[in-house]
């Protein structure tokens, strides 16, 4: 029987307290930001966020990869309001130009399993790719877009990766 068949015949996780960790400790401050993202979006699925695996119910494994692939071209920034300062009024006015941008495919692997026992209750894959060093591209929206769509189906599998636009 294949893994996702036997997540699927098993029963689902009843809620409970959870633990979020990063698989690769030496990511930094993006890991940060996918373990705050993937805990809300566990805390909005009725389970109760503990900042230490040792006494959670549920462990939540985060494993991200982040790799470029080419470059992509996007309009300038968006133009900011206007601002009144000291006497002044400033304006911004809007930028035609396009720039070059990496284009990075990002993918999450979250895996959540009993802290007693290790037994794994579900695992899912979500995948995305944007420019990086625009709004939708930043490391907060990855996370964010990432870990929301993939945990808005938990605890049911997903029969493959999921794509996130």
């Amino acid at each position: 029987m294949t893994p996702l068949l036997l997540l699927a015949a098993a029963a689902a996780p009843v809620p409970g307290t959870v633990a979020v960790v990063v698989r690769d400790r030496g990511s930094g401050p993006a890991a940060a930001r996918y373990v705050e993202a993937a805990t809300e979006a566990l805390a909005r699925a009725d389970f109760t966020p503990l900042p230490d695996a040792a006494h959670s119910r549920y462990v939540a494994e985060l494993a991200v990869s982040a790799t470029e692939n080419g470059v992509v071209t996007s309009r300038g920034a968006e133009v900011a309001p206007p601002v009144y300062q000291g006497g002044g009024f400033s304006v911004g006015l809007p930028s035609r130009k396009e720039q070059l941008h990496a284009l990075v495919v990002t993918k999450l692997r979250v895996t959540i399993s009993l802290r007693a026992d290790s037994q794994v209750v579900w695992t899912a894959e979500a995948s995305t790719a944007r420019a990086a060093g625009t709004a939708t591209g930043s490391p907060e929206a990855v996370a964010t877009a990432l870990c929301d769509a993939l945990l808005r189906w938990f605890p049911h599998p997903l029969p493959g990766p999921l794509s996130v636009p």
